[in-house]
């Protein structure tokens, strides 16, 4: 049996932190209000189509500050993501008697994520981390079939409903 998990919201909560981020990229560069709540409106739209390029829209609002920004961002979200209580007894527990997979989207690049996934030591927990949003896992599906074609019996672990809700194969 596989045991698939996503990372944010299922093992840490690098969430929690995303307004104060804005609020404070909007207070250092003195942008009007209304950027705060916009931008967390696309971070929930690019949840749900799939769009986890976070440059598109920073350069079309930001003009030239857009790499500052991006950069500031995701600086903060690695430093204040924070394990989530009971990940790594579940982790220690499971990877014993499972395989278990990381399957988690993209960031603004794979690398930040791969990043991201190292500062919080776990890649030891999973036979393999795998990160869609490019060519070779364009989304959450061409991901799930990959691992479903190795082991048809599996589940997965996700924080998000859209995800779960666009599963196109059986899967518990």
């Amino acid at each position: 049996m596989l045991g698939i998990l996503d990372f944010d919201g299922t093992i840490v909560d690098s969430y929690t932190i995303i307004p104060s981020i804005y609020k404070k990229i909007q207070e250092e560069l003195k942008i009007d209000g209304g950027f705060v709540n916009a931008m967390l409106m696309v971070e929930e739209l690019g949840d749900y189509f799939g769009i986890f390029e976070r440059e598109k829209f920073l350069r079309l609002v930001l003009k030239d500050q857009w790499e500052y920004v991006l950069e500031i961002y995701w600086k903060l979200r690695t430093e204040n993501q924070i394990l989530l209580s009971d990940a790594i007894k579940f982790l220690e527990r499971y990877s014993k008697t499972l395989d278990l997979y990381l399957v988690t989207s993209k960031d603004d690049t794979i690398d930040m994520k791969k990043e991201r996934i190292k500062k919080v030591g776990i890649k030891k927990y999973f036979k393999d981390i795998i990160i869609y949003g490019e060519r070779d896992f364009e989304d959450l599906n061409k991901a799930l079939e990959y691992l479903y074609d190795i082991e048809k019996e599996c589940f997965y672990i996700d924080d998000k409903n859209i995800n779960l809700s666009k599963i196109k194969i059986n899967i518990n």
